[in-house]
C-alpha cells in the first residue's frame, strides 16, 4: 500500500511539473511561494469542504452521493490522503490562474464558471483514473452515475465556490505562511482525531 501511495503522488504530481516547466520554457515567472501559499490552504480547506459539502449535499438530497475508497475516514467521507490531494489541487488552481496555455472571456460568467468548474471536474477524472491503475478501485466512488461514478455534475457549483476560494484566500495567505500553516495543522489535527 505505501509503495502504491508514493507511486499516486508521483503520478499526480508529474502534471504540475511538466506545467511548471512549460510555463518557465515560454519564460512566464512561477511564484513558488505563492504556489505553496495555495498548498498549505488548499490541504486543510479542501478537507473541510469536503465535509461541510457532504452535509449539505446530504440535506439536499438526502443520501450521500460519493464515498472514499482510496485510505477512507469520517465514515468514508473523505481520505486520510486528503491533505496532500487538495493541496496538489490547489497548486493546479495557481497554476490554471496564473499559467494557462489560453486565455478566456472571463466577462462572460457562464463561461468562467463552466471553463473553473469543469476544471476541477477534469482534475478529478485525472485523479480517479490515476487510483483506479493503482489501487484497482475508486479513489472516490459517486452514486449518482450522471459520469459512470467516476465524478458528476452535482459538485460542480460547489467546485466553482471552492476555486474561487482557494484563488483568494490561497492569495490572501501568500506571505502568511507560519499563520496559513498553523491553521494547517489544527484542523488536519482535529480531522484525523479519533472519533
Amino acid at each position: 500500500m505505501v509503495f502504491n501511495v508514493i507511486l499516486f503522488t508521483i503520478l499526480i504530481s508529474l502534471v504540475g511539473i511538466g506545467w511548471t516547466y512549460y510555463a518557465t520554457k515560454k519564460g512566464q515567472q512561477i511564484d513558488y511561494r505563492l504556489m505553496l501559499s495555495y498548498f498549505i490552504f488548499g490541504s486543510w480547506f479542501g478537507m473541510y469542504g469536503e465535509l461541510f459539502l457532504f452535509k449539505i449535499i446530504d440535506l439536499i438530497f438526502h443520501s450521500p452521493i460519493w464515498e472514499y475508497r482510496t485510505m477512507p475516514i469520517h465514515n468514508k467521507i473523505t481520505s486520510s490522503f486528503g491533505p496532500i490531494m487538495w493541496g496538489f489541487s490547489a497548486v493546479y488552481i495557481y497554476l490554471h490562474k496564473n499559467h494557462s496555455f489560453y486565455t478566456i472571456n472571463e466577462k462572460n460568467k457562464l463561461v468562467s464558471f463552466l471553463h473553473e468548474a469543469g476544471y476541477l471536474l477534469v482534475l478529478e477524472l485525472l485523479y480517479n483514473f490515476i487510483a483506479y491503475g493503482i489501487f484497482n478501485d475508486y479513489f472516490f466512488y459517486y452514486h449518482v452515475p450522471d459520469l459512470w461514478h467516476w465524478t458528476s455534475f452535482t459538485n460542480m457549483p460547489f467546485w466553482w465556490v471552492g476555486y474561487k476560494m482557494i484563488v483568494k484566500y490561497g492569495e490572501a495567505m501568500n506571505r502568511k505562511e507560519k499563520l496559513n500553516g498553523a491553521i494547517a495543522v489544527v484542523l488536519l489535527v482535529v480531522v484525523y482525531s479519533p472519533t
